[in-house]
């Protein structure tokens, strides 16, 4: 009996020392299922997709030439102006969940990776 209490004692410690994963929200991209980062003051470009009404915030990794995250923007504060579709790139500073993206991705250049990003913190740069 006493090796089983010191096994149970180890796994709920093991337990504890995971990072804590987000409840996804309601959103547009409700099929992601697997929480994969959180991400605070990053600077990255937010823009509405070609041929999509979704809009994308782009962070490039600094110190390398094409290692670019794009976050498929699920939710986002709803006092914050999205950029219009013909309009450049906005700089923003964003907070946020990265969701591993289930769809077929969208097209992106070598060295980048897509996800579901619902974010938590924006502003203009």
């Amino acid at each position: 009996m006493g090796r089983m209490n010191v096994v149970c004692v180890i796994m709920i410690l093991l337990g504890a020392c995971q990072p804590a994963s987000p409840d996804y929200p309601e959103s547009n991209c409700a099929e992601a299922t697997e929480f994969v980062q959180e991400v605070e003051n990053r600077k990255g470009l937010l823009s509405r997709m070609e041929d999509s009404d979704k809009y994308a915030i782009s962070y490039h990794f600094p110190g390398t030439y094409d290692v670019i995250e794009v976050g498929v923007v699920c939710s986002i504060l709803a006092d914050f102006s999205l950029p219009e579709g013909g309009e450049e790139p906005m700089e923003v500073i964003f907070s946020g969940y990265y969701w591993k993206y289930t769809n077929v991705p969208p097209s992106l250049p070598a060295g980048s990776a897509a996800y579901y990003l619902e974010v938590t913190a924006i502003s203009q740069e």
